[in-house]
């Protein structure tokens, strides 16, 4: 075997076992990737390209999205629309049977329209939905349960942090990405609803307790329904000047970051305490992200260079597996994958060898953009990792076990699945919307 290639497999070895130590991820692909360049280099070399091949990287203008919308979901969260969507939505729904759940599931996606962050909307919605849930006569496994797997909706509906870092990486248009995950965001509100149904009518461990309540009055309804102005707004701003080819992702985030702002101020819910909040938030959140990607865009130029990236995907090529065999495959590579890296660290990790693959496969990449959302998402719910329950358990705290939050999110995983295996059998779903686009 080629000297070089050995390097690469050693490489990629002492990256797994620095994660099995729990070495932050970011850190361990600086480490192992400068090692590597250093080796094929020369010590000199190296040090002089890597701070310039990082800022090359990371100093590309879309990335400008990322803080910026982090900044738009922190204002909105603030600004308490995130209760006005679930307040609207159980209005609604809240008497049919399994109604609170459902209208989690559309709250859920009413605030994906306004932050990009399943983490966000998982911390949110633990606070307000799943306390009325449980007043309700839900188990607390269920409750946690359709929060844990509605907060996937965050990262489909647009904006997208993930599919940002997905357009740039794999060099797609995060624009037309935000509306490809439209209609396939819709189609994963039907069916998480749809199998909340039987869930509480028909099984005997996840059946309602208490009574179903009356429907409120019409009125109420409608004057309640006018607190999603200020989501509709918002959206419409974001998502609709993209899709009318008025403005640019990055353009879409600014505006929906002051926009955000100025409703939280005219809503007087903006006070100096969480405004400084909201922006500490941000660049924490930025700065772990841009971390890991300076450490990916190291460690696969090391990768590269000792040839393995190349070999991978070449052997991948050659096995002549049948397209929907391979993505079936992918999505179990994916689930395992997510059992021990976040969304963000899977995608920097593994497109660099699966994008070939894809290319040969004549994979529309919008399309596949779209899969890969949805597919480590299952990730941000599965233990041990999970980082999705982690934050729902900081929020709950003593309310639940660990292990019960996995055991209530696991119940949603086949149906995440479901989704997925619509999106392959019905590709169109994310590919017409970008097809219409100005």
């Amino acid at each position: 075997m080629d000297p070089d290639i050995i390097v690469g497999i050693v490489g990629v070895a002492v990256l797994l076992i620095l994660m099995i130590i729990r070495c932050p991820i970011s850190f361990a692909l600086l480490l192992v990737g400068t090692g590597g360049l250093i080796y094929f280099m020369g010590l000199s070399p190296a040090i002089t390209y890597i701070p310039s091949q990082i800022f090359k990287y990371l100093a590309k203008f879309t990335f400008i999205a990322v803080p910026l919308f982090l900044l738009m979901g922190y204002f909105t969260y603030h600004a308490g629309l995130t209760a006005d969507a679930y307040r609207v939505a159980r209005d609604w729904v809240g008497h049919l049977p399994g109604g609170l759940g459902i209208a989690t599931v559309l709250a859920n996606a009413a605030f994906g329209a306004a932050a990009g962050s399943s983490l966000a909307s998982c911390a949110a919605f633990s606070k307000i939905a799943v306390p009325e849930m449980a007043r309700s006569g839900y188990s607390m496994r269920l409750a946690t349960g359709i929060v844990a797997s509605a907060g996937g909706l965050a990262i489909l509906i647009p904006p997208s942090i993930i599919m940002i870092i997905y357009g740039i990486l794999t060099e797609t248009s995060p624009g037309k990405l935000f509306i490809a995950g439209i209609l396939p965001g819709l189609v994963y509100v039907a069916v998480i609803a749809i199998g909340i149904v039987p869930l509480v009518r028909f099984s005997s461990t996840w059946k309602l307790q208490g009574e179903v309540p009356p429907p409120p009055p019409l009125r109420k309804r409608l004057y309640d329904s006018y607190r999603l102005w200020t989501i509709l707004l918002l959206a419409a701003i974001v998502i609709g000047g993209i899709y009318a080819g008025l403005v640019s992702p990055t353009e879409a985030a600014g505006l929906g970051a002051f926009g955000s702002m100025l409703l939280a101020m005219a809503l007087r819910k903006l006070s100096w305490p969480t405004f400084q909040d909201s922006v500490i938030s941000t660049l924490h959140a930025s700065s772990m992200i841009f971390l890991l990607l300076a450490g990916a865009s190291v460690f696969s130029t090391f990768l590269t260079l000792s040839g393995l990236m190349g070999v991978v995907t070449t052997t991948i090529i050659e096995l002549q597996v049948p397209l929907f065999a391979l993505l079936g495959l992918l999505a179990i590579f994916y689930v395992i994958l997510g059992m021990f890296l976040d969304s963000i660290s899977m995608m920097v990790l593994t497109l660099p060898f699966v994008t070939p693959v894809m290319v040969d496969k004549g994979i529309d990449f919008i399309w596949f953009g779209v899969f890969i959302t949805i597919l480590v998402e299952v990730g941000a719910v599965t233990p041990p990792l999970g980082l999705n329950i982690y934050v729902m358990k900081g929020v709950l705290r003593d309310q639940i076990s660990l292990e019960e939050l996995f055991v209530g999110a696991a119940i949603f995983v086949p149906l995440i699945l479901v989704v997925l295996a619509i999106l392959i059998l019905f590709p169109d779903l994310a590919t017409w919307l970008p097809l219409k686009m100005s």
